[in-house]
């Protein structure tokens, strides 16, 4: 049992206690409505109320959980795949109970599986919550990473390369090359608002096949001579040293780089259970980005 002072209750009871929320749309609003659930978005102790209340989601030996906020994901392996399942189910099954004991209601069809193996498995195991079967898929979306059963990073590249487009047009007026925008404030943008949307989950997906990787230097490589206004005969070498501004290969070691470093520092029970391996350059797992 936890001792919490009767009057830190008292006050989180008074600041969560007949809340009234309204929705609004264009101009028009609705009538307000008391809360009986849940926290106040965007409110500064939220996180800290929603850490509390999940505080004793239940564990298990077999399995590792991982939260950020509401997204939770379970991770299971062995070499057998029913033994896989066994533990998820079990760890989906105190999973239900916990939810039915603290009313939290789970979108079922939100729920995805992915069974990540080098070889394909003709015959995957059955997994439930809730009595319902829950799908195998290709890939899932993790925090903004997608992640595919082999790990190849292909859908990922190729969702970042989307995005990338996407936001590079709507910037296109300020960028491009008959702009007025001195070129010190275009490679800003690029830095600051471009080269993020490439970058963002580098250490996990850097260690992809070169032509992946590829794929996002000619990206950049594209919008850095748009930039720079630079003629046909200009190498992407000489322009980079010009502006003083490393190649994609060499700014996602060096994020990699100082990654890998804190990540033993760390205090996340999740990540200290990672295993703890040399890179070798054979090898296809995240720390081969460090080579």
């Amino acid at each position: 049992m936890y001792k919490t002072p009767p009057n830190l209750v008292q006050l989180l009871n008074s600041y969560l206690d007949d809340r009234k929320f309204v929705v609004r749309i264009g101009n028009s609003s609705s009538e307000s409505k008391t809360m009986k659930a849940g926290i106040p978005q965007g409110g500064k102790i939220s996180p800290v109320l929603y850490s509390i209340y999940v505080n004793d989601i239940p564990t298990t030996h077999k399995t590792l959980l991982g939260m950020y906020a509401d997204d939770t994901t379970i991770l299971a392996r062995n070499k057998n795949p029913k033994y896989t399942a066994a533990a998820i189910n079990q760890h989906l099954q105190k999973l239900d109970n916990w939810f039915v004991k603290w009313k939290i209601a789970l979108n079922v069809s939100k729920t995805e599986a992915v069974y990540f193996a080098k070889g394909e498995k003709k015959h995957k195991p059955v997994i439930k919550i809730k009595n319902k079967i829950i799908p195998w898929s290709q890939q899932a979306k993790y925090l903004g990473i997608i992640l595919d059963n082999k790990l190849t990073w292909q859908s990922h590249i190729s969702s970042i390369k989307t995005k990338f487009r996407n936001v590079t047009r709507k910037l296109y007026p300020l960028i491009a090359r008959d702009s007025d925008m001195k070129r010190k404030y275009k490679i800003l943008i690029y830095t600051a608002i471009l080269r993020p949307i490439i970058a963002y989950g580098c250490p996990i997906w850097g260690s992809a096949a070169k032509s992946n990787i590829n794929k996002l230097e000619v990206l950049e490589n594209n919008i850095i001579r748009q930039i720079c206004k630079a003629g046909w005969y200009m190498r992407n070498e000489d322009i980079r040293k010009a502006i003083k501004l490393p190649s994609l290969k060499d700014f996602i070691k060096k994020i990699s780089v100082n990654f890998y470093n804190n990540i033993e520092n760390i205090d996340n029970e999740a990540i200290q259970q990672i295993d703890k391996y040399t890179p070798n350059i054979k090898s296809k797992r995240p720390r081969k980005i460090l080579l």
